[in-house]
């Protein structure tokens, strides 16, 4: 069962290296970004995105999204890989319906890119023997999209951490690349 689980980790680092060097290659021989991290060229933009995930009802995979991401943010459970009382792994598919907030103003506003992105995800995360999370972390490749996200790719990289009260905050990190028009 282990080996499953270390092979699913595995698969997740060469998915996450894999869609990023995917945007990294697309974003090749451009031009400095402006300083909001983006950069383009006829055909792409590229975006460099960070932000929170904060939740709303996590029973039912709902989540908001604040930093260069606004909006709403679904996540559809696939198939649990592992399950220990150390490790966990989990597969499945999320939807996005927001914006990229340009003026980082935490608002959706006209001319700012919106519409909804699909990812798909691989999440892993270590307890304690307590069953305290240590650390979760997951990569989520962009799989499709619609609106301003119609032809969009990219990587998010999201990280789960414990934050004291049984608290956890969660961070991400990524590109979109966006399809020209």
């Amino acid at each position: 069962m282990i080996n499953n689980a270390r092979r699913a980790v595995v698969l997740a680092g060469v998915l996450g290296l894999l869609a990023g060097s995917q945007a990294f290659s697309a974003s090749a021989g451009q031009g400095a970004g402006s300083a909001t991290g983006t950069s383009a060229t006829a055909r792409t933009t590229v975006v460099h995105v960070s932000g929170r995930q904060v939740p709303v009802h996590p029973n039912k995979g709902e989540y908001k999204m604040r930093g260069d991401l606004v909006g709403k943010w679904l996540v559809i459970p696939g198939e649990t890989l592992h399950k220990s009382p150390t490790l966990f792994i989990q597969s499945g598919h999320e939807r996005f319906n927001g914006c990229l907030d340009k003026d980082r103003n935490g608002t959706c506003e006209v001319g700012e890119p919106s519409g909804v992105m699909r990812f798909a995800y691989l999440y892993w995360a270590s307890f304690d023997s307590d069953g305290n999370l240590l650390r979760g972390q997951c990569v989520h490749p962009v799989t499709g999209g619609d609106g301003s996200f119609t032809g969009a790719r990219g990587v998010l990289r999201m990280v789960d951490r414990p934050v004291g009260g049984g608290e956890v905050r969660t961070t991400y990190r990524g590109r979109v690349v966006l399809a020209g028009r």
